[in-house]
């Protein structure tokens, strides 16, 4: 194969109608690179540089330019099947796959697009690079259930690449001079263009891109729009491509091991410290915070004693983690001592920021001159938590019944549901401390007592439920008053000897 740069372009297949098994099977031939003619610096850079040196004695040097980026596209015709979460979870597995080959890698409708020009001489050539990627996507693809193929092609321009793997040319362009021939022999279908406009280029008898270009671009931007002028433009290099870059996943885990063995929990806070210190560091770097994160504590012949610490609220503060650490030492037995540690985050979050007021008496007047704020509160429970354990600390729900007895439910501190929204409640008036039993209230001479005489202020309030359970609860609810100033949620059952209860006592 003689030299590209000297060419005018490499071959393209012939530009017909293919069905897809046909476009599968070309899809595993790549115009490959002459690997003798490829170095570092590559043999455009020779060719430049030997015809701008000339004598040396009669003109001065010319400054090396700049070279061009080689993007290569790889096409997954099959993903049009899926849906557009699917497609976007599919790619971005298989980018970090790419990502192997390249650092630059961009998305694109049912495409991945990465720039290898620097990645040649490491991997030795683009035939290497291509079965690299062979080698890592086919697999990825049989456990998605998809067929094991992709479409490919390489230019200096990202849309021009994307063009010609959509089309099937499993080809490399290698000079931007190139491009605008190669992309000419191409079908107006590799554009995707919308249903009136793929009418208006069929009813102007346009068939290949090459007869768009023979169009005046005014008329052009008058059909069709500045979307569809700057498409050609970028796949020319004309135009700039903005591009969007697979960022992986963040991950974040650290490792310390000790000299000596450490029996003493006190000795690891210097260590966890640093470790905290590590974190907070990569948590601002990334603009993140955390709600969930473990401390492995490493022994020698025994299992890992883990530290499972939840936050109600994300946080990336060092002086509070650090406490947190510290208050689950103070419960914490290990079983032998500690050789090594080992931090893991299992949970990011986005960070989200607090503003505080500017003057310093809108900060009192703000807090409520307690100092108490929601964040303050949070990390309290979060201290709390960890130094009680997590079956000692309640959050208690409202549930969607009419019955008291079922209308509020106590859940653990670190349960999920703790913190959904609470369901409806009546807005009739209810008392904040409910008796677990009612009490029985005496009636005399017609008046209703407790402990002194009871007097009805209002109500009834009927309430029936549970019928389908066979426990009919039939009930006429009323707020009474004591003779002592208590006020007392009552009720009368409607149904057997008609019996008063006390059922709960107002603040």
């Amino acid at each position: 194969m003689k030299d590209p740069d000297i060419t005018a372009q490499l071959p393209l297949p012939a530009t017909k109608k293919r069905t897809a098994e046909e476009a599968a099977k070309e899809a595993a031939k790549i115009v490959a690179l002459p690997l003798p003619n490829l170095r570092v610096d590559g043999a455009i850079e020779d060719r430049e540089a030997s015809e701008t040196s000339g004598d040396s004695s009669t003109s001065a040097p010319n400054p090396k330019p700049r070279r061009q980026n080689l993007w290569y596209a790889l096409y997954f015709p099959q993903l049009h099947e899926l849906s557009d979460p699917q497609q976007i979870q599919v790619l971005n597995e298989l980018a970090g796959l790419v990502e192997s080959v390249s650092s630059t890698v961009s998305f694109h409708p049912q495409a991945l697009i990465c720039e290898i020009r620097s990645s040649l001489k490491y991997f030795g050539g683009i035939d290497s690079i291509h079965d690299k990627l062979k080698a890592l996507l086919r697999p990825a693809l049989e456990q998605r259930h998809l067929e094991d193929y992709f479409l490919y092609a390489a230019t200096p321009t990202v849309s021009g690449s994307l063009l010609l793997a959509r089309s099937g040319h499993n080809a490399l362009v290698y000079q931007k001079d190139n491009l605008r021939s190669a992309l000419g022999q191409l079908s107006t279908d590799v554009l995707q263009l919308g249903k009136e406009q793929n009418r208006r280029l069929y009813n102007m008898g346009i068939r290949k891109i090459r007869d768009i270009w023979r169009l005046p671009v005014d008329g052009l931007h008058k059909r069709f729009g500045s979307d569809f002028v700057n498409l050609l433009n970028k796949a020319l290099g004309i135009a700039p491509e903005p591009m969007r870059n697979y960022v992986p996943p963040p991950a974040f885990a650290t490792a310390h091991d000790l000299p000596y063995e450490v029996e003493n929990l006190d000795r690891l806070l210097p260590v966890v410290d640093e470790m905290l210190l590590q974190l907070c560091k990569f948590l601002r770097q990334r603009d993140l915070s955390t709600s969930h994160l473990v401390l492995s504590l490493i022994h020698e012949k025994r299992s890992r004693t883990e530290i499972d610490m939840g936050l109600r609220q994300p946080s990336r503060c060092r002086d509070h983690l650090l406490l947190l650490m510290e208050t689950h030492f103070t419960n914490l037995i290990i079983p032998a001592p500690v050789i090594g540690l080992k931090l893991t985050v299992k949970q990011f979050d986005a960070f989200s920021s607090e503003s505080n007021a500017l003057l310093v008496e809108d900060r009192a007047g703000i807090s409520g001159g307690g100092g108490i704020s929601n964040k303050n509160l949070s990390q309290f429970m979060e201290q709390l938590h960890a130094r009680l354990g997590g079956d000692s600390l309640k959050s208690i729900n409202t549930i969607a019944e009419h019955c008291p007895e079922y209308a509020t439910q106590q859940l653990n501190y670190t349960d999920s549901k703790a913190n959904s929204p609470a369901a409806a409640v009546a807005n009739n008036p209810r008392p904040f401390w409910l008796l677990d039993e009612p009490i029985q209230l005496a009636l005399r001479s017609g008046k209703l007592y407790h402990r002194r005489a009871i007097t009805l202020i209002s109500g009834p309030e009927r309430i029936e439920s549970y019928w389908w359970s066979g426990r009919d609860i039939r009930r006429d609810y009323y707020v009474a008053r004591e003779e002592g100033g208590s006020r007392l949620w009552i009720f009368r059952e409607r149904s057997g000897q008609r019996h008063w209860y006390l059922h709960g006592y107002f603040s």
